[in-house]
């Protein structure tokens, strides 16, 4: 008995020392099941005394004793949670993680991108540029690095930025300096504005950052602060509208044993004093751009292609499934933070889109969009790298970015150099990727845009407002512009603050017009300055036409309005999908009426 009580005491001695370094170095969360790894390494401790018990019995005879229940019933509730946490009994709910799907129309939804506040920065090229103005600054890049981990992009002020913090290089460098001295922030929509680098006062500089040591480690931090019970998932520099930097940590609790794991809210935490302030979802700042972390979307996603229709099928059968791509994060024309993620089928034989979800980033609202067809982000790149332009100037494409660009579903892709240097853009109409335009900012690419649909005028769709015009002017001028394939028309009319653009591969009077000409032309009132044409006559050219031209004419005319009222139908019957029983019982009323 003597020796048993000796082992004990050593056991728990240097079990406690274990864990205890453990507990404070790893800083884990008890969070999960059976108090995640705290739980585990007791488990350990026990498997461990169980056996030292065995081999000491006073007799020397070594069996199983009472001390292995502990460790045995831990197995038994490890394993069983696991198994019960699985696809097999649970599918369901990993189906349903993502929430409800709203499903609507693409092009009768998202609005039209402004040109001016597309993202041309990539990720990659903004630290590129951060440590270039670093190392401008001299002493200071000696102790602090660049924190890459945690650049985010957000929306501050109404403009696009990457804000990443200085952090420390080492231990030495926080016992000397005790807190970091600022942070950098590159501009997101102009690549060639020169980054800004904020050296903040002495009373405003950081000490509680991911790189700080013992009490002053960000996370630790946390964990000493009420959130040992609570998961943390991702840590996010952010700026508010009055410039004040932050710490956003999303928290989240499993839902499914040891997965499903779900956003709760967001800590957010003054990396000068310390502070900690609780957002529950639903409560989060507007300025905050990033709760819901891009993995636990691409997860939900997973799971709800998966198991759409059940375990079985996930793996017998194998009907209707899909795998996400890697979430995009888009800032919509109303400012709204998205994770825009593309769905595939999960025959690696198949890489064209099914599906677009757009997920708000803050709220967690999905919404589904169908697509007919459509490349993926890699055929995307593909196609870039495969355009003379780009492989002659050595460029490759990054960071795809889907915009609607006249109506028509469009991926946006900066191109940079090999030393990560921005060089131009690149568009795509990702339903024909054979459709791609250059130009070294997003203005001169979105111009040789419009002469590749001026040539392709029946692929341009309606957009969210349907705001389809039609006009009847005088020509002033009229200058063509000769391609390989043909030559685009650029027209303007009297007193009409706009350039048209048309192929004379599609609207045969164009070549023939001349200033005087009195014209009538149909358009997108998109805002710009210059408009491709959906319709063009020239009615100062009356000409003749066959039966068989006015009949093809009608046809035409015919199918786009098809076109265009069975988009409208799907986003009413998706509307009506969404309606609760008290605001189909109005519409109900509504259409009961008699006509009058």
């Amino acid at each position: 008995m003597g020796r048993k009580i000796t082992a004990a005491v050593w056991q728990g001695s240097i079990s406690a020392i274990v864990l205890w370094l453990v507990f404070y170095l790893a800083t884990p969360s008890t969070v999960w099941p059976l108090f995640g790894v705290p739980g585990v390494f007791i488990f350990i401790c026990w498997i461990i005394a169980a056996v030292i018990d065995a081999f000491i019995e006073d007799d020397y005879d070594t069996h199983i004793t009472k001390a292995a229940i502990f460790p045995i019933g831990a197995a038994v509730l490890y394993i069983g949670s696991f198994i019960l946490g699985s696809g097999l009994f649970r599918a369901d709910e990993y189906q349903h993680m993502i929430g409800s799907l709203e499903t609507r129309v693409w092009t009768q939804d998202v609005q039209p991108k402004d040109p001016k506040h597309m993202r041309m920065s990539t990720r990659e090229n903004a630290i590129y540029l951060a440590k270039k103005a670093l190392g401008e600054a001299g002493a200071i890049g000696s102790q602090f690095v660049i924190s890459e981990d945690h650049m985010t992009l957000q929306m501050i002020n109404g403009e696009l930025w990457y804000v990443a913090p200085l952090d420390f290089s080492g231990f030495s460098v926080w016992l000397n300096t005790k807190a970091t001295p600022g942070y950098i922030m590159v501009h997101g929509e102009d690549p060639h504005r020169q980054p800004i680098l904020k050296i903040l006062l002495s009373d405003q500089q950081f000490r509680y950052m991911p790189e700080a040591c013992f009490g002053n480690n960000l996370e630790r931090h946390l964990r000493n602060n009420g959130y040992l019970g609570k998961g943390l998932a991702e840590y996010q520099f952010e700026i508010d509208d009055n410039q004040r930097p932050w710490w956003v940590v999303s928290t989240f609790e499993p839902t499914i044993m040891w997965s499903g794991k779900k956003v709760t809210g967001v800590a957010i935490v003054d990396p000068v004093s310390g502070d900690i302030n609780f957002k529950r979802m639903g409560e989060i700042p507007d300025w905050i751009d990033r709760a819901i972390p891009s993995n636990y979307v691409k997860n939900y996603l997973d799971w709800w292609g998966e198991y759409t229709h059940g375990w079985l099928n996930s793996w017998w059968g194998t009907k209707d499934l899909t795998k996400p791509e890697d979430p995009n994060l888009i800032y919509a024309s109303d400012q709204q933070p998205d994770w825009v993620t593309g769905l595939t089928s999960r025959n690696d034989k198949d890489d064209s889109l099914v599906s677009l979800v757009y997920t708000n980033s803050r709220t967690g609202k999905t919404v589904l969009y169908k697509t007919k067809g459509g490349g993926t982000d890699q055929a995307v790149l593909d196609a870039i790298s495969k355009n003379q332009d780009v492989q002659y100037k050595k460029l490759h494409g990054v960071d795809p970015q889907l915009y609607n660009v006249y109506g028509i579903m469009s991926s946006v892709v900066p191109l940079l150099s090999e030393n990560h240097a921005y060089q131009g853009v690149a568009i795509v109409d990702i339903t024909n990727i054979q459709t791609v335009a250059t130009g070294r900012n997003q203005f001169e690419a979105l111009r040789a845009y419009q002469k590749l649909l001026s040539q392709f005028g029946q692929q341009v769709a309606l957009d969210k407002t349907r705001d389809l015009q039609t006009i009847e002017g005088t020509v002033d001028r009229v200058k063509p512009d000769l391609l390989t394939t043909g030559a685009v028309y650029y027209v303007h009319l009297k007193g009409v603050p706009h350039l048209f653009t048309g192929g004379s591969a599609d609207f045969h009077k164009l070549p023939v017009t001349e200033p005087g000409d009195k014209v009538k032309i149909e358009y997108f009132a998109s805002g710009e300055d210059i408009v491709p044409m959906h319709n063009f006559d020239n009615l100062s050219l009356p000409l003749e036409v066959t039966k068989a031209q006015t009949e093809v004419t009608e046809r035409s005319t015919q199918r786009r309005d098809k076109e265009e009222a069975q988009n409208e139908a799907r986003t009413v019957t998706e509307e009506i999908k969404q309606m609760s029983p008290e605001q189909l019982r109005e519409l109900g009323k509504k259409i009961r009426q008699p006509k009058k």
